[in-house]
């Protein structure tokens, strides 16, 4: 994570691929996030916490320019999330 992301353990989020400028890291997001109308992150740093409402999560991540996917994380979670 240092490598890539400039962050220690216990304070990587989604928000340290801001810190990626070649675009190494490829995030995978739980796809019941999508159901979410706000989500929320330490801020690269482990004693804060940045809520934000997923539309503009999804901004985010499309201007940092990294791929990422939705992957199901449970065996129980509906089909078509």
């Amino acid at each position: 994570m240092e490598r890539y992301l400039g962050l220690d353990g216990g304070s990587v989020s989604a928000f340290g691929i801001i810190n990626d400028h070649e675009h190494h890291v490829h995030l995978f997001i739980d796809a019941r996030l999508k159901n979410a109308e706000r989500i929320s992150f330490h801020p690269n740093e482990n004693t804060a916490t940045f809520v934000i409402s997923f539309a503009s999560f999804i901004k985010f991540l499309d201007s940092c320019g990294n791929s990422y996917e939705f992957i199901a994380l449970y065996e129980d979670e509906p089909e078509g999330i």
